[in-house]
């Protein structure tokens, strides 16, 4: 292998203007291709690789063009060996004018490195990338290894880059494959453990089928030369797939086949619908049911140092008030390959449950790490035999998938949801704002014209308090404003909307409620302040009160209508001697 390394120690011409720049690792079988299109200062570099190649990559990428004419990295999916080394790519080259090109799923998880590069998403821009002198198309190829596994097709060269699809395992290194038996011989472990099923490989096949192939260059394996790409696409159809195919304590063949039809269902759950939440996990367990009652699945992650739940019995996460190091003893128990169950005490209702397998979620990245563990969960009357455990020890994996994509879908959530508060919330009070009233206000006004319930609005100010930041300050007035924040909201409806109308403003929308049932409310809310002085430090406290004007719908034909009528007996409630509330 050392002669190979000094062989192959230069980059290598594949076709006119295209380069391998990959690494001969020693004595490893799963070797990783990195391929480079020189085109000027649009250059394209595919499958960049990782840490353990890069040095060598960059070395072969600079005999053929300066690193800063790379323009374009095009990622085929996330794993490690394709990717971890662009952080030190971009760091050498910067990320200004450059574009990491791929599907949007795969964006979804490259994003968190954080690169400061921008996407280029193949399936918003028609599946194709035009550089100056090339045009590439790309052929999504879904679940072929990743769900968001795509291909790369240049159109002058004719050659498909196709990533892990068409890899290999071989014993020894051969940059061009040579014999295509030989050769399958050693794609078959490589695709049988990862590809599902039959009818996502077809799929895949399909649309690369469609192209006019000269050569097929892998990420593994070896480049493969035209006369090969039929006998290999023929086999591949044909290729007996899937991870859950190999149960050794099973010889009922009726029960393999059920498996693998119950796999393909399951698969079309995931596979072939544009989202996939875990919260879809009820119709997965109703298909392994009809193997055996598996009742309940929890699944528990650490993200972003939170200890998050998904459990199947109900229809969103939450997060657990567990620290770190609570799931790490039970990931290290079961990494351990100790057999007794470890069940954690802090998750509700365990006790309803015999019998119940556990397995660690596991995380591929640079180092091979467990985050987070997988409950399976039975009924007390269910008597789980050994080939159940096999089976669901095989269905592990797919958990795990459903699971790194809940992942990353909880974190877009959380990442929205903080966006939108930021949005329509004011900063101060955490109430909602005045943007979002006129969003939310005309909403709830049109449902209460069209469905005919009171519906009220109440417009509130506190009394002189302008006179209150002159005599005590802004950073008191400040306190005032959140103290009576959280007294509205204490004293309101989960059904109300409160919003902080202006300075010391503040609004009430009240589906359901006449003025006069307003009124009754306020007053609450009143009573409340009386009933307790502001502390403002140095043992001083500070009592204030409030106008209000409510009005409640009649003939007004939108909401900023109604909040005029409210605004105006305000302004009455305010010449009539303040503290007051007009109707």
């Amino acid at each position: 292998m050392g002669d190979l390394s000094k062989k192959f120690e230069h980059a290598v011409e594949i076709a006119p203007k295209i380069w391998w720049v990959g690494y001969v690792i020693p004595n490893d079988p799963f070797q990783c291709h990195v391929y480079l299109i020189e085109d000027e200062n649009e250059s394209v570099l595919i499958d960049p690789g990782s840490k353990l190649t890069w040095e060598v990559t960059r070395k072969k990428i600079k005999e053929v063009t300066s690193l800063e004419n790379i323009k374009y990295i095009i990622c085929h999916h996330q794993d490690p060996d394709i990717t971890s080394c662009i952080g030190d790519l971009l760091d050498e080259i910067g990320a200004k004018n450059r574009y990491i090109v791929t599907h949007w799923r795969t964006k979804t998880l490259l994003k968190h490195y954080g690169w400061g590069i921008e996407f280029y998403e193949v399936d918003k821009n028609n599946w194709k990338l035009n550089t100056k002198n090339r045009e590439i198309e790309f052929i999504f190829t879904p679940y072929m290894h990743f769900p968001g596994n795509i291909c790369s097709y240049d159109k002058k060269s004719k050659i498909l880059f196709s990533s892990d699809i068409f890899g290999a395992f071989t014993e020894t290194f051969n940059l061009f494959a040579k014999d295509p038996k030989d050769y399958f011989e050693g794609m078959k472990p490589f695709h049988t453990h990862y590809m599902p099923n039959k009818e996502i490989v077809r799929y895949g096949l399909k649309g690369i089928e469609k192209k006019d192939i000269e050569m097929i260059a892998p990420q593994h394996g070896s480049i493969i030369p035209k006369r090969m790409i039929p006998y290999l696409i023929s086999n591949l159809k044909n290729l007996d797939v899937g991870i859950y195919l190999n149960f050794k304590k099973i010889s009922n063949i009726k029960r393999i086949s059920k498996a693998n039809e119950i796999l393909a269902k399951i698969f079309e759950q995931t596979a072939f619908t544009a989202t996939t939440s875990y919260e879809k996990i009820g119709n997965i367990l109703m298909l392994i049911n009809e193997l055996f009652a598996l009742e309940r699945t929890i699944c528990i992650s650490s993200i972003d140092s939170n200890i998050v739940m998904f459990d199947s019995s109900l229809n969103y996460s939450k997060e657990l008030f567990w620290r770190e190091d609570e799931l790490f003893k039970i990931i290290e128990k079961l990494l351990s390959k100790d057999i007794k169950p470890y069940i954690g005490n802090q998750i509700e209702d365990l006790d309803l449950y015999k019998e119940y397998l556990i397995y660690p979620f596991i995380t591929y990245n640079e180092y091979q790490s467990a985050n987070g563990v997988c409950y399976f969960l039975f009924s007390r009357n269910e008597d789980i035999k050994d080939e159940d455990k096999e089976i669901l020890a095989s269905l592990k994996k797919i958990f795990s998938i459903i699971l790194k994509k809940e992942i990353e879908i909880y974190k877009v959530k959380k990442e929205r949801v903080e966006l939108l508060r930021k949005v329509i919330t004011d900063s101060l009070t955490k109430l909602y704002n005045r943007h979002y009233l006129e969003e939310i206000g005309t909403k709830e006004f049109e449902k209460a014209k069209r469905h005919r319930y009171p519906f009220s609005v109440a417009i509130l100010d506190i009394d002189d308090f302008k006179k209150i930041n002159d005599t005590y300050g802004h950073d008191i007035g400040d306190i005032i404003l959140k103290h009576f924040a959280k007294t509205l909201t204490n004293c309101v409806r989960e059904s109300d909307f409160v919003f902080r109308y202006g300075g010391e403003e503040f609004l009430i929308i009240l589906p359901f409620t006449s003025s006069r049932y307003a009124k009754k409310v306020l007053n609450r809310i009143k009573k409340s302040i009386v009933d307790k002085s502001v502390a403002i430090g140095n043992n001083q406290e500070i009592n204030y009160t409030f106008s209000a004007g409510v009005a409640e719908l009649d003939s007004e034909v939108s909401i900023l209508e109604l909040i005029k009528k409210a605004d105006k007996l305000l302004y009455k409630a305010k010449r009539n001697g303040k503290n007051e509330i007009e109707i």
